[in-house]
Parts: structure tokens; sequence; C-alpha cells
């Protein structure tokens, strides 16, 4: 059974795990389906430029809370302007910092799917991707 890939933003600081999972995504011909990015600006612009052009969607945005910060609400309020470029926006967010308090500001907006806390299983990207067979 061949089910639907999805499009996955990641955006990151860590430019060695964006290199691991680009390349352990292209040995499963997946790399298609995977934009990273280490700087979040880049990303809100190729979504923005990208992705309308080639009349495409984005599926999923996995966000590095460290990339930004104290600016995290700010950047997840930009992002819900960005709805229609998505299928149906959903916004994972990753941390080192596993508080109550940011676990609750992260969670009140509606297309924030998840709050996984650091180190993602080895698996995840790709189980977005390409979903339950």
């Amino acid at each position: 059974m061949n089910s639907k890939k999805r499009k996955v933003v990641c955006i990151n600081a860590d430019i060695s795990f964006l290199n691991r999972k680009k390349k352990e995504l292209r040995q499963k011909n997946l790399e298609n389906y995977f934009y990273p990015f280490d700087k979040y600006d880049d990303a809100i612009d190729f979504v923005e430029n990208q992705i309308d052009k080639n009349a495409k969607r984005v599926h999923y945005i996995l966000l590095d809370e460290k990339i930004l910060g104290h600016q995290l609400a700010n950047s997840l309020d930009k992002l819900s302007g960005l709805s229609y470029y998505f299928d149906k926006l959903e916004v994972i967010v990753i941390t080192n910092n596993n508080t109550n308090d940011l676990r609750n500001k992260i969670m009140q907006y509606p297309f924030v799917s998840a709050f996984l806390v650091k180190p993602i299983p080895e698996n995840y990207i790709e189980f977005l991707i390409s979903g339950i067979n």
C-alpha cells in the first residue's frame, strides 16, 4: 500500500542534525519531501515564495524552540498567517526546555499539534513524511 507522502519543513539550529536527516532520507528516496533550514526567516521565505510558485503545500513544520528563544510566541503568530501554504497547518515544537510554563504557552496555539522533548525519535521525520502504511 502506497500512501501519499507529506512535506516537512524542519527549522533547527543544529546543522549536523539537518545534514544527517537529509542523508538518511536520501537513502530512502524521501529527500524531496524534506526542507531543512537553520534560520527561521529563510524557512518562512521558502514557504512564501517557493511553495506557492510550485502549487505545492507543506504538511508539517518541525520547529526547534531553541532557534527562536524568547521570540517563539511572535514566530508562532506569524506562522498562523501562512495557513494558505499548508494543507492543514501543523507545527511540532521540539525543545530541550521541558517546563510546564513553556508547554502551556506553546500548546495554546491550535495549530501546534505536538510538543516534543529532544532528542526526537530517530525515525520521526520519516514517519511524518510517510505516515502510517
